[in-house]
């Protein structure tokens, strides 16, 4: 392996806040991006990335990659420079193809399309860098994080992740058989974040329980969750009860084909129909599970089975609470179920507990935390293995490894 030349690392934003994550790892000839993603709403620094040679200037970019396809890590991939490869684990790039096709005329053209391909453990090459995508566990279906070697130096990018959802074990088996790391770039979002002894359901396993039990108790049970939380839905679809319908529209039902690709028998989806009035009057009959979102169409028909079974229909509220307050529509959905409500819900992000686990696996000898709110403590609050050192950065900034 060649070790002359150095290895350079610059967060252009995401030191100090959550959303609109991009990493840069250079060298004197090649430079990579890793997600450019857009600030989430209302928080910190607003302002759209401006990097000479990707988003203005002469293209000097040897290439994009993206852990997943939340907007806070990809946003911002439509104002870079068309000339710029751009790469995805290959279900995920086909998922965001099918969300940009459904929004085509709304939020833009499909870019998707032209997305290259990678696969779990295939290495590539560009120039004296390999870049080789590694199993995650994010509330985004087929995230992933990156390995990246280039003159004997090995960098971890581990992008949004958790040690609690269905592919905790292929995770942990990863993370182990790393080997050394110069470098951790880790995301630190449930870091400020104290573990509640009161908190129900800490695993997307533990959810089913909940799930099961509806179905038990109504006749009608919705499922208000994000349309990208696929994992979820597909647990829920596993839930229905054989003689009841599991439902939803065309959008998620597309979304679902995609997530039961290649995936292992026990995690695949579960007789999952798209609406019609056919569907609905044969479901009103023997009963359902039906994923909704807070669009134009599912509130309807929600506050319809409210009002006319009040007592056989419920709704599980599988977000994160902050968004009822945060969102009319989704208020608007939680206020239709009144007592009817079912809390059901667990991060996508790793907790500060298992990302001292984590850290621990790998014992790096460098570790950056982004992706977080907490950078100016972060020491105080993680607790690192003797030989581990804590970098501080700040945006723009960059090191040497």
């Amino acid at each position: 392996m060649e070790t002359k030349g150095t290895v350079k690392v610059r967060l252009h934003r995401g030191a100090k806040q959550i959303g609109g994550v991009c990493t840069e790892i250079f060298t004197d000839d090649t430079r990579l991006l890793f997600d450019i993603g857009a600030p989430l709403e209302g928080e910190g620094d607003q302002a759209r990335l401006d990097i000479d040679g990707v988003t203005t200037g002469t293209t000097n970019c040897d290439g994009i990659f993206l852990t997943h396809y939340h907007g806070d890590h990809i946003g911002e991939v439509d104002f870079v420079d068309v000339a710029i490869p751009v790469y995805m684990e290959k279900h995920a790039r086909k998922i965001l193809e099918l969300q940009q096709d459904y929004k085509k005329g709304v939020v833009g053209a499909v870019w998707a399309d032209n997305v290259n391909e990678i696969e779990i453990c295939k290495p590539i090459r560009i120039k004296e860098f390999t870049i080789t995508a590694l199993e995650s566990d994010h509330s985004a279906t087929n995230s992933v994080m990156f390995l990246i070697e280039a003159y004997g130096k090995r960098i971890l990018i581990t992008g949004d992740y958790r040690l609690h959802g269905f592919y905790k074990d292929k995770v942990e088996v990863s993370l182990m058989n790393l080997g050394h790391i110069d470098l951790m770039i880790t995301e630190g979002t449930n870091i400020s974040k104290e573990t509640s002894l009161n908190v129900p359901y800490l695993t997307e396993q533990a959810l089913v329980p909940a799930f099961v039990e509806a179905f038990k108790k109504y006749k009608y049970v919705f499922l208000l969750a994000s349309s990208s939380q696929l994992d979820r839905i597909a647990s829920f679809s596993r839930c229905v009860p054989n003689g009841k319908y599991m439902i939803t529209d065309r959008y998620q039902y597309d979304l679902m084909k995609i997530y039961d690709e290649e995936r292992e028998e026990t995690l695949k989806s579960r007789k999952v129909l798209y609406s019609s009035d056919y569907v609905l009057k044969k479901a009103e009959k023997a009963g359902f599970g039906m994923a909704i979102r807070s669009n134009y169409y599912f509130p309807l028909i929600v506050k319809d089975y409210f009002e006319r079974h009040p007592k056989d229909t419920c709704m599980i509220y599988s977000m994160w609470s902050g968004y009822i307050n945060k969102y009319s529509n989704i208020k608007q959905l939680v206020d239709y179920s009144g007592d009817n409500l079912i809390k059901a819900h667990v991060s996508g992000h790793v907790t500060k507990e298992d990302l001292e686990r984590v850290i621990g696996m790998i014992k790096p000898e460098n570790i950056i935390v982004h992706h977080t709110e907490s950078s100016n403590s972060t020491e105080e609050k993680l607790l690192l293995p003797q030989g581990v050192k804590l970098i501080s950065v700040t945006d723009g900034e960059f090191i040497v490894l």
